[in-house]
């Protein structure tokens, strides 16, 4: 049961990181799309990849892209940084469905138990 509780505390953690990384690019790709500042973000990445293709290696100088998703990131992070143990413990709580399998779970295994001859 402990076992089951950690991965699905394990799979509550990834699910908020995952909706950092996701939150972040589609931020960046708002940008990019936006009429704007598409057109100036577009121009520097071929500007990055044509150095690249001049000096045989891709290095990426100048591309705003990775900046950019880096930056949205850490502003998203900053959320997280300094909670408290309850303020982490209620972040990554398991919801009622995760509650009811490990109860089922319990259930069920207590019930096998008892049913099985000594």
């Amino acid at each position: 049961m402990l076992n089951q509780v950690t991965h699905f505390e394990q799979a509550n953690l990834k699910s908020q990181l995952r909706e950092i990384a996701n939150g972040s690019v589609e931020t960046v790709l708002a940008r990019v799309n936006d009429p704007v500042q598409g057109p100036e973000i577009q121009r520097q990445a071929f500007v990055s990849a044509l150095t690249g293709i001049r000096e045989g290696t891709m290095t990426y100088s100048g591309d705003q892209l990775l900046p950019m998703i880096e930056n949205e990131m850490q502003t998203r992070l900053t959320r997280f940084q300094g909670l408290s143990a309850d303020e982490e413990s209620a972040l990554l709580q398991l919801n009622s469905d995760q509650r009811q399998i490990v109860s089922d779970n319990d259930r069920k295994a207590k019930n096998e138990f008892l049913a099985a001859a000594p």
